[in-house]
C-alpha cells in the first residue's frame, strides 16, 4: 500500500487537479516529465504536493517525443531552449534520447532521439542554467550514451543489459524504470495477442534487470508514468511497488527505493 513520503519521480502533470490524486494516494512529491504546453510549470499550491517540473520536453526533429515537447534540429535551439525552460521555472530538463519500446516490430525501439554528442551538449548546457537533465531512453546505445553524457536519471529503460547497466553504476545514474507503462499499453483494445505476448515476455526481462541493478548498487526510484488526473492513480502507484516485488527485491528495499530514493532523485 502507498503511505506518507512516497515519491513518484515520473509523471505527466496536466492540470493542478492531477495533485489531489497524488495526495489521496500518499505521495508527497512527484516530477513531472511534461506536456507539450507546459502545464507542470503552472500548478502550484500551498501545503500540496511537491512539484519538480520539466514543463516540455525536448526532442529530435523528426523522431519520438512531438506529441508532449518541443522539436529541435540545432544546438543554438537546445540551448535557447533550456534557458526558455530555466526562465519559465523548470526545475529539470526532460530530453528524448530514443524512441519507445515498438508493438509493431516486437524488440525494436522506435525512431527518435538526440545522438551521443547533442546529448553531452545538452547535459552542459543544462547544467550551465543550474538543472540536471532526466532521460527517456530505452535500449542499450541510449542508455549507454545518456549516462555517459551525465543525466540525472535515465527514464523506462527497456531492454537494458549488462553494459547498459555497468554505465549507470559507474557515473551514478539513477534509474526510473516504469514497468507499469508498458504493461497499460499491452492492455488497450487495439493491441494484438502476439504483441501482449511480447510485451509479457519484455516486463520479465526487464525485471530481471531491475533486480540485477538493485543487487549492483544502481540508484532506483518509482515513476508511474501516469498521466494526471486520473482516478487510478493509486492503482498506478501501488502497481509499481508490486512490479519491484516481483522482481524480487525485499519489502524494506523497496520502501527506500519509493521513499528515500525519489527524495534523493529529485533533491527534495
Amino acid at each position: 500500500m502507498t503511505g506518507p513520503g512516497y515519491i513518484d519521480a515520473h509523471v505527466h502533470l496536466r492540470d493542478a487537479e492531477g495533485l489531489a490524486d497524488a495526495k489521496e494516494a500518499g505521495v508527497a512529491a512527484v516530477r513531472d516529465a511534461g506536456t507539450r504546453d507546459g502545464a507542470g510549470l503552472r500548478v502550484s499550491a500551498p501545503d500540496a504536493t511537491k512539484v519538480i517540473s520539466a514543463g516540455w520536453a525536448l526532442c529530435k526533429r523528426g523522431g519520438y517525443g512531438s506529441l508532449f515537447g518541443v522539436s529541435l534540429d540545432t544546438r543554438e535551439q537546445i540551448a535557447a531552449e533550456i534557458q526558455k525552460l530555466r526562465a519559465a521555472g523548470a526545475g529539470i530538463i526532460k530530453v528524448i534520447a530514443s524512441g519507445m519500446v515498438s508493438l509493431k516490430r516486437p524488440g525494436e525501439v522506435t525512431a527518435g532521439g538526440f545522438d551521443r554528442e547533442e546529448l553531452l551538449f545538452l547535459v552542459d548546457a543544462a547544467r550551465k542554467n543550474g538543472l540536471e537533465v532526466m532521460a527517456h531512453a530505452n535500449g542499450e546505445a541510449a542508455i549507454v550514451n545518456a549516462a555517459e553524457a551525465g543525466v540525472r536519471s535515465v527514464e523506462h529503460g527497456f531492454f537494458m543489459t549488462e553494459k547498459a547497466l555497468a554505465s549507470l553504476h559507474a557515473n551514478g545514474v539513477f534509474w526510473v524504470p516504469t514497468v507499469g507503462a508498458l504493461q497499460r499499453v499491452a492492455e488497450r483494445p487495439d493491441v494484438g495477442y502476439e504483441a501482449k505476448r511480447f510485451v509479457e515476455r519484455t516486463i520479465d526481462e526487464h525485471l530481471s534487470q531491475v533486480r540485477k541493478a538493485f543487487e549492483r548498487g544502481v540508484p532506483l526510484a518509482v515513476g508511474t508514468d501516469a498521466v494526471l488526473q486520473d482516478r487510478r492513480y493509486r492503482d498506478f502507484y501501488e502497481a509499481e511497488l508490486a512490479f519491484l516485488r516481483k522482481a524480487g527485491l525485499p519489502g524494506d528495499a523497496i520502501f527506500a527505493i519509493a521513499c528515500e530514493g525519489g527524495k534523493k532523485l529529485l533533491g527534495v
